[in-house]
């Protein structure tokens, strides 16, 4: 609760030296998951980037047990941005981290993650980052959903060309 407004807020800083505006939505998973709801949250998503706003989406946990609850085995951002982009028809999803993807065991880049090496993808992971609770487990289980929905799914470091990332010249691509 205390951090989501300085988010936001530096967020629009961000956004604002570009001319954009950005607007903050907090979501649950019912509300993304709900027919109704669901529904509801792509016409607003859908809406604000039509009239050039940047949704800044934010699990809403400080409202919701149940959401409460998922954080405490397992709900992240990565997951929920993976729900997001297949509620709203998204055709990619890029998920940020501070390596260049998914590293193998000699530290290189696993450039892709398909039906052949899903597994061996999940075994090199480590579980749960130590300044989150996702890591890079949760970013490979919630692209390899995405994927299955149909969402491209790159993962790469925020500080690289994302042109690069999204045309798998640097990052992990899963396909």
């Amino acid at each position: 609760m205390v951090g989501s407004a300085a988010l936001v807020e530096a967020w629009r800083q961000a956004f604002n030296k570009f001319g954009v505006n950005v607007g903050q939505i907090l979501v649950t998973y019912k509300d993304i998951e709900d027919r109704v709801e669901g529904g509801r949250l792509k016409n607003v998503i859908n809406s604000a980037i039509r009239h050039g706003i940047v949704p800044i989406i934010n699990e809403n946990d400080v409202l919701s047990d149940i959401e409460l609850a998922r954080l405490s085995y397992g709900g992240d951002n990565d997951g929920l941005a993976s729900k997001i982009a297949v509620a709203i028809g998204a055709t990619e999803l890029m998920l940020l981290t501070n390596v260049d993807g998914l590293l193998d065991k000699k530290g290189n880049t696993v450039s892709v993650i398909d039906s052949c090496n899903i597994k061996k993808a999940l075994m090199l992971t480590s579980g749960k980052s130590s300044a989150g609770r996702g890591g890079m487990q949760s970013k490979i289980e919630a692209a390899i959903q995405a994927n299955w929905a149909g969402v491209k799914t790159h993962i790469g470091n925020p500080s690289a060309d994302y042109g690069l990332i999204l045309t798998g010249k640097t990052g992990t691509s899963v396909r």
